[in-house]
């Protein structure tokens, strides 16, 4: 599947700018168009969760609602200025299909269903890694994951100049590891180089890296097949990040939670060690 619809989803007081990056950097390279949805409680979302805490007049109601506009003006000048910096053009409808250009859009209520709405008409979700004292952040990779169906490219602050220069695929034979592949074919076909690495668990034979090369290659993608062996005392996930670091990926792609989310809270498990340590782009399908 091609991806020509980027989601960079954004809030009052978050800075998007590395992941405008990301998106810039795929966009030019898959001819595709970056969304920027601006999801913000309206006025009476806020005046809802206020009620019960403080008595509301018109000059309380008038200052929210001024609030509310102010903090999506903010947004909006910031990403005019960024896409001034980085010569992309802000329309407001899409006019041609071969170019990168910004759209943006202003969606108020709940975080989650406003995204996971987005989320189902983009072919991509980018995100921020999560930052414990930004919410946002959580609740965005959270729904993104688990509730639009949709590839979601996960970010931190460092942005490599080509992330399709080395794509580093790490495969198991799992649902989640086959929806991801099956979702971004287009996205590997531009890639410069694809590695696929299988961890060497006591599941290992279950599924090889050379039979995902084998069926890349009916897609006109060559890969290179590796085994990585996992010693006593290191995590799947340690070892990926750190084979991935070794030969200078660009790009880590992988199914995400293969296991619950409440098992790998308790037990640990590569997708939560990934998530907490990554520190190239990774790219997860739930």
């Amino acid at each position: 599947m091609s991806m020509r619809c980027l989601l960079v989803p954004t809030a009052p007081g978050i800075d998007p700018t590395h992941r405008l990056e990301a998106a810039l950097r795929l966009g030019r390279r898959l001819e595709a168009h970056i969304g920027v949805s601006f999801l913000s409680p309206g006025p009476e979302h806020v005046l809802a969760g206020m009620a019960s805490l403080v008595p509301l007049d018109a000059r309380t109601v008038e200052a929210i609602e001024q609030g509310v506009r102010a903090a999506a003006a903010e947004s909006k000048s910031a990403l005019q200025a960024w896409c001034e910096r980085r010569s992309v053009p802000l329309i407001a409808r899409p006019e041609r299909l071969d170019a990168t250009f910004a759209t943006w859009t202003e969606l108020y209520g709940e975080v989650e269903p406003l995204l996971t709405l987005a989320g189902r008409v983009h072919d991509l979700v980018v995100v921020d890694r999560p930052d414990p004292n930004v919410s946002f952040t959580g609740r965005a990779l959270d729904t993104a994951l688990f509730s639009v169906g949709r590839p979601t490219l996960m970010v931190g602050d460092t942005v490599p100049h080509d992330l399709l220069d080395h794509v580093f695929v790490a495969w198991n034979g799992s649902l989640e590891a086959t929806r991801l592949i099956g979702q971004s074919i287009g996205l590997l076909h531009e890639a410069t180089r694809v590695t696929v690495v299988h961890a060497q668990t006591e599941r290992f034979d279950e599924a090889r890296a050379a039979d995902l090369c084998a069926y890349l290659r009916w897609h006109g993608i060559v890969a290179e097949a590796v085994t990585l062996p996992i010693h006593d005392g290191t995590s799947v996930g340690a070892a990926i990040l750190g084979e991935a670091e070794r030969r200078t990926a660009s790009l880590l792609a992988m199914g995400a939670y293969t296991h619950s989310r409440v098992r790998e809270f308790l037990l640990g498990g590569v997708t939560r060690h990934v998530i907490e340590h990554a520190r190239l782009p990774v790219l997860m399908a739930h």
